[in-house]
């Protein structure tokens, strides 16, 4: 039985008039996907594919009777995936060796036959009796098109193909544009023939997979640009009829941001606060949070807002499903309760999370690596609601009232929007919400999943009788490659403990070298080994942006870690956030002229922010 609190007065109280229209469809759509999810048993185990035909003919084998969750080959996005979901086997496909000829066909074949039809998506939903849970839109050239199939196949949803030609994701997209956007939308939900008008009827979920501009311009926006996941789902006068999440990427990036929505529980919850507990601050803080979510299940561990404290809890990275981090800044920073932050030191995340993240811009450009949104998709987050420009503190719906919503069933992107009636903000406005707009955050038991036994396949090999060989044959022939290959498929399966066994082995063989140590430099970081971590990272012969990243958090606090290290290692573009981190070591160990010189040797190529921070602390020397 679906466990549903629709009332759960501990968090906030119910507005005297009772839940708005809109929060009630939010309800029972979420109620709608837990009836689903329950009906559908589960195989503890991971597949991994090579490539896309071979993932698709993967997905045609998943039915009502059992499914699983399917994952390109790639680091770290497995490992990370496994951590989370515990699987009894991890398994490594054989490619299918044929090319696609007609991709549009092959993915409709395969979310056809995921719910047990052998053609048409609609004629299996009606076999089944099965009202379409949302509409999925994507296009047969873009990337993202493989995290569409999942979802489809995932939730039982519509798949609809529309151009890809909107542009890139850091553009504004014209007001033209957009409009078009939304008539090509509007266009296929028509020829659907579902009913989609108005919230709670059918169709109240849209999930865009392609590329296309975070920002847009609209002829029904008081002010421009807006996010582009609240312009799609309304109807020319403003008025919503359904919500919109939002995948982008590789399919390798939006398959994993699909198959942890559909298969991950979300029962550790992280907060990170940085606002003050006054003004209107205030309603914007974790309230009752920590007491009162342990009574429904959920783990929660709360940090306070310095950046101090983030540093010390960021250590060996954060194990969390769900996280809340509020703070004020830019694309390119963040301000904490104390000073401002780089994004290179938001946490490095050991699990997939899904995020609320109140920062302004955090979205304006989350295809970059620098910036503050990028940095948290580049860190395995799978469902992020954030901004894409200025919104204006109002615009955010607080941690306690998504948190009161999302334990009463309310999927968790649609959680962070506000409804006609509750705020001015309920226009439309500059919020994104990236990832499955039907993802759950529920009480944990809420949803009776049924699970069932891994099962081989001949086309199957386990990571674990992959391991075992590649074990042996660092005792057959030991060196560097065949070390990296067998720590590589341990983290991959998930046993770190094992890998660094296997690091430590190598190390009395003399084998050491840059593949093994970039093999295990991951479970290093995780389980905190400082030593081995330092050693295993002095083998690279380059440094790419996480394994700094983990150098950073991990030793930078320590008094004994080499200074040279961290010198060479500050990170671009934003050099000064981490100088100022060990300025005051530099200083003391190597006199103020070595801090003058690294400063000045960094404006070489300095630029933004990072160029007058470098210029302020030059003048405050010369003064």
């Amino acid at each position: 039985m679906i466990l549903l609190p629709l009332l759960i007065t501990a968090f906030t109280s119910q507005p005297t008039n009772g839940p708005s229209v809109e929060l009630r469809a939010g309800m029972f759509l979420g109620a709608r996907v837990a009836k689903v999810e329950q009906k559908l048993p589960v195989r503890k185990q991971v597949v991994l594919v090579p490539d896309e035909a071979t993932y698709l003919d993967e997905i045609s084998k998943w039915s009502t009777q059992a499914r699983w969750p399917v994952l390109f080959d790639q680091e770290p996005l497995v490992s990370q995936f496994v951590r989370a979901f515990k699987p009894e086997t991890v398994w490594r496909r054989e490619s299918v060796g044929k090319t696609i000829k007609n991709k549009e066909q092959a993915m409709e074949l395969a979310v056809a036959s995921a719910w047990d039809g052998d053609g048409s998506i609609e004629n299996a939903f009606a076999a089944l009796r099965l009202p379409p849970m949302g509409v999925v839109f994507t296009n047969a050239n873009d990337a993202a098109r493989t995290g569409a199939v999942a979802l489809a196949a995932g939730r039982g949803q519509l798949l609809r193909f529309i151009a890809d030609d909107w542009g890139p994701v850091h553009k504004i997209l014209s007001e033209t544009s957009t409009t078009a956007l939304q008539r090509e939308i509007d266009s296929e939900l028509q020829t659907a023939g579902v009913k989609y008008q108005g919230i709670g009827d059918t169709i109240d979920a849209l999930t865009l997979c392609l590329s296309l501009p975070s920002r847009v311009t609209s002829s029904i926006a008081l002010e421009n640009p807006i996010a582009v996941t609240d312009a799609v789902g309304r109807d020319e006068t403003g008025k919503r009829f359904a919500w919109t999440g939002w995948l982008f990427g590789s399919k390798a990036q939006s398959t994993y941001m699909a198959m942890c929505s559909l298969f991950l529980e979300r029962n550790q919850y992280w907060f990170c606060n940085t606002y003050p507990n006054t003004g209107g601050w205030a309603k914007y803080g974790i309230g009752a949070i920590e007491e009162t979510l342990p009574q429904y299940g959920i783990d929660v561990e709360v940090i306070g807002g310095s950046s101090t404290v983030l540093r010390q809890a960021e250590v060996g990275g954060v194990t969390s499903d769900v996280v809340y981090f509020t703070s004020k800044g830019n694309p390119d920073f963040l301000e904490l309760s104390d000073e401002r932050i780089a994004p290179s030191w938001l946490p490095i995340l050991n699990m997939p999370a899904s995020l609320y993240f109140l920062h302004s811009w955090s979205l304006k450009n989350p295809e970059a690596r620098t910036t503050v949104g990028g940095t948290w998709l580049s860190r395995g987050v799978y469902a992020y609601i954030g901004s894409s420009h200025e919104p204006m503190l109002g615009a955010f719906v607080p941690p306690t009232e998504i948190v009161r919503r999302t334990m009463s069933l309310v999927p968790f992107l649609i959680a962070g929007r506000w409804n006609p009636g509750e705020n001015p903000y309920a226009r439309v406005w500059r919020l994104n919400t990236i990832g499955d707009p039907l993802m759950l955050c529920p009480p944990k038991g809420a949803i009776k999943r049924t699970y069932l036994e891994a099962v081989e396949d001949e086309a199957y090999t386990s990571l674990a009788t992959l391991a075992k060989e590649s074990l042996q044959e660092t005792v057959n022939q030991p060196s560097d490659q065949a070390f990296a290959r067998a720590i590589s498929l341990l983290c991959s399966k998930g046993d770190d403990s094992i890998a660094q066994d296997v690091w430590n082995i190598s190390a009395t063989q003399g084998t050491l070298g840059p593949l093994s140590a970039r093999a295990v430099l991951p479970a290093l970081f995780r389980l905190q080994n400082t030593d081995a971590f330092l050693h295993a990272f002095s083998l690279l012969n380059t440094k790419m942006g996480i394994e700094q990243d983990m150098l950073w958090q991990l030793v930078s606090s320590r008094a004994d870690t080499p200074l040279q290290v961290l010198i060479d290692n500050l990170r671009k573009p934003f050099e000064l956030d981490d100088l100022l981190i060990i300025r005051t070591r530099v200083e003391r160990l190597r006199g103020v002229n070595a801090v003058i010189s690294i400063i000045q040797d960094k404006l070489k190529t300095a630029k933004g922010r990072n160029q007058r921070g470098f210029q302020r602390l030059l003048k405050e020397y010369n003064d």
